[in-house]
């Protein structure tokens, strides 16, 4: 079994650098048998996607070359579907980053919020992934990922944008995102944590069209206990003959999120385990899932982030 972290933040010292570090930890502490390796946008250089779709082409040699025993050896489902055979043109240390992605059992990915979204650094990485789309590895099992999101707290948007721009990107390199803890507001610019993360509910695939809403129809926009609410305004008969409009909500209504979500329940964390080497169809173990540590004082670095 090998778990990687993708640390997204571009600093080096903030809060995300600290929760990573911790996680890091945890892993050789809780699965001591287990590989882990981090990969960090602050300490690599990943220019922007050109959109040359020169990685559509099949090479006639594979993206790296492994020998027997390497820590980093692909994924078994990375290798039956021929992407180390699409390359990039662009000469930086993405084929490094493709290595340790390819190499993971089970991804860890720890993001801070930059105006709802990922950094640009990570945007960048991930828009890097693009080599994957032109193999069968979207269509084969996943692997599970988990997104950890981190902030100082205070925007009113949230941070859903980032959880469909990770996730989007990772399916096609053969990840499912199965998890969203949120760390937003409960780690300090000193890097102790301060509560432990609140699971947040992963948003339907394909956004709010995906629930069927048309918005052709007429819609109202209430404000009920500090979430925002879409409702149906349907015009209907009583038994008079007489129309009235009445608000139609169904229990699965989506909520728009203006300012803050109930927390969700609190669920206790699987056990740590490995489902055995090269296999990962299940939500798995560890301490990605777990809250390992998380009253310990981190490292004292700052930042906002």
């Amino acid at each position: 079994m090998h778990r990687v972290i993708l640390h997204g933040s571009c600093r080096a010292d903030g809060r995300s650098a600290v929760l990573a570090d911790e996680l890091f930890n945890a892993c050789i502490e809780e699965c001591p048998e287990d590989g882990v390796s981090i990969v960090s946008v602050s300490s690599t250089e990943v220019r922007p996607c050109i959109g040359c779709d020169e990685c559509r082409a099949v090479a006639e040699e594979p993206i790296h070359v492994f020998e027997e025993g390497d820590p980093l050896l692909p994924q078994e489902t990375v290798a039956e579907s021929g992407a180390l055979f699409h390359h990039c043109i662009i000469n930086d240390d993405m084929n490094e980053v493709r290595k340790h992605l390819d190499a993971a059992d089970e991804l860890i990915v720890v993001c801070p919020v930059y105006f709802a979204s990922v950094p640009a650094q990570m945007k960048a990485l991930l828009d890097r992934l693009q080599p994957y789309y032109f193999t069968d590895l979207r269509t084969r099992p996943k692997r599970p990922a988990v997104i950890h999101v981190v902030g100082a707290g205070g925007d009113p948007h949230g941070f859903e944008p980032l959880i469909g721009t990770v996730r989007s990107a990772l399916s096609v390199a053969g990840f499912a995102v199965e998890l969203v803890l949120d760390w937003v507001g409960k780690i300090r610019a000193d890097g102790e944590i301060t509560a432990d993360a609140e699971e947040y509910p992963l948003p339907p695939v394909g956004g709010f069209g995906a629930l069927g809403l048309d918005f052709d129809d007429d819609y109202e926009v209430v404000e009920v206990e500090g979430v925002e609410e879409i409702e149906e305004v349907e015009e209907e008969e009583d038994n008079d003959g007489a129309t009235e409009a009445a608000e139609h909500r169904p229990k699965d209504r989506a909520k728009l999120s203006v300012s803050q979500k109930a927390p969700a329940p609190k669920q206790d964390a699987p056990k740590s385990g490995s489902r055995g080497p090269r296999k990962s169809s299940g939500k798995g173990g560890g301490p990605a899932y777990g809250k390992k540590n998380t009253k310990k004082k981190g490292n004292g670095r700052g930042g906002h982030r």
